[in-house]
């Protein structure tokens, strides 16, 4: 017993240590990263740290068989697992995209197992204080950026073109200062606030505590000082999703349909109106790109060339190409490919079975999530929390490669073996 002990105790802490510094990562790296030779070192300690959590796991496991179940949803982790590995073996592209693809795509799938097996250890209240704490710091940091960590400041202390820009704009407007606090970019900024604004949401409705309505906007504030629409995108996603799981099913049937409609009916006019020509005082601050001409160009306009491309490559070689061989992983290879697209990055590495098979591993989890938070369980809350963010996420996963980012990454698959755990436990 106090064998088993030891290795349940240290296991949780080393996953809530990884939880509270995980969104501190870039930061450090960039930092320390500029003045001494320890910046290797610095960018794998959370690969490290997930490995003695796997290890200290699987003893536990070992000990207790009951803890670990190989049931549907962790069988159709593992396939992801096996077919990324066979598929990059067979089409082999270069080594160091193939270590950042692991490291990108199949570690925190590897997390998402070791959480399981001490998932009873992580209340409601003791997950609340490490996500909503070091997310706080975050958020101050990010509202302060654009007086305090001013551009020239972060220059003087690390910030360069070769890690991460000081100073990010919107393109067609200089003054626009995009916020990224601690985090790689504006855009991992947002999505990984979605997280504690839909959780700080979710308390305030299922508890009563109005107060938390304060958090929210708390962290909505900096959220919209990312101008990253994929964000804003999800995170309104995820608050409706939360606001509206908490009605009865004959208002969220008729919510979704009217979602639906209002869906088809805003794709139609969009295809058909030139925002450039008929809005442009409001096309300078939602595009991120330039209106003068009366047509779009700019980042946006490549972003959609991008999506293009991806589509293509993801013709001609369907079955894939093999980790590292399109999204952020890519860069460490000879060919890059930014495919400005999640779910395009996936079908191009692991081919269209494995974009399957991640598609049926979130639909089966946001199953369980909302079966779960329609209970009266004290895992509701975590349930409804999770559900929504997985709805939001995969929305902004449209425009951007949303889950390649390693801190959301390793929130949002540790967060869900917990919890996939305690509700099919």
């Amino acid at each position: 017993m106090v064998r088993k002990n030891f290795y349940f105790q240290y296991g949780v802490i080393l996953i809530t240590v990884l939880f509270a510094l995980v969104p501190f990562h870039a930061a450090v790296v960039t930092i320390i990263g500029a003045s001494t030779d320890f910046k290797p070192a610095l960018q794998l300690w959370k690969e490290m740290l997930i490995g003695i959590i796997l290890l200290m796991c699987f003893v536990a496991y070992l000990r207790n068989r009951s803890l670990f179940r190989l049931d549907t949803i962790n069988i159709l982790a593992l396939s992801i697992i096996l077919l990324s590995l066979l598929i990059t073996i067979i089409f082999r592209p270069d080594t160091a995209a193939i270590l950042a693809g692991i490291k990108t795509n199949l570690v925190v799938l590897s997390l998402f197992f070791a959480v399981q097996v001490v998932s009873e250890y992580f209340s409601l209240a003791r997950l609340q204080k490490i996500i909503l704490w070091p997310a706080t710091l975050v958020a101050v940091i990010a509202i302060l950026q654009p007086w305090i960590f001013t551009p020239y400041i972060l220059e003087q202390i690390g910030y360069t073109s070769n890690s991460i820009i000081a100073g990010q704009y919107i393109e067609s407007s200089r003054s626009a200062l995009r916020v990224f606090s601690t985090l790689g970019g504006p855009n991992q900024l947002g999505a990984y606030l979605i997280i504690p604004i839909t959780l700080c949401l979710t308390l305030a409705v299922r508890k009563k505590q109005w107060l938390w309505l304060l958090a929210v906007a708390g962290f909505s504030l900096p959220l919209y000082m990312t101008y990253s629409r994929s964000a804003w995108l999800g995170a309104v996603t995820a608050v409706l999703t939360a606001i509206l799981i908490c009605t009865n099913k004959r208002v969220q049937l008729g919510a979704i349909s009217a979602l639906a409609v209002l869906v088809l009916v805003g794709t139609i006019i969009a295809s058909q109106v030139n925002i450039c020509q008929q809005f442009p005082s409001i096309a300078s601050q939602i595009l991120h790109g330039d209106c003068s001409s009366g047509t779009l160009s700019g980042s946006d306009f490549q972003r959609l060339t991008s999506q293009k491309l991806g589509l293509t490559t993801v013709e001609k070689q369907p079955i894939g190409y093999g980790l590292g061989s399109a999204g952020p992983a890519s860069f460490f290879g000879n060919a890059p490919l930014i495919t400005e697209n999640w779910y395009l990055q996936i079908a191009i590495e692991v081919g269209v079975l494995g974009l399957v098979l991640y598609l049926a591993l979130f639909g089966l989890l946001a199953f369980r999530l909302y079966v779960s938070s329609q209970s009266h369980s004290p895992d509701a809350i975590l349930s409804a929390t999770l559900f929504a963010v997985l709805c939001g996420l995969m929305i902004s996963s449209l425009f951007l490669h949303t889950l390649a980012d390693s801190t959301l990454g390793i929130l949002l698959f540790g967060l869900l073996g917990i919890q996939k755990s305690r509700i099919t436990a």
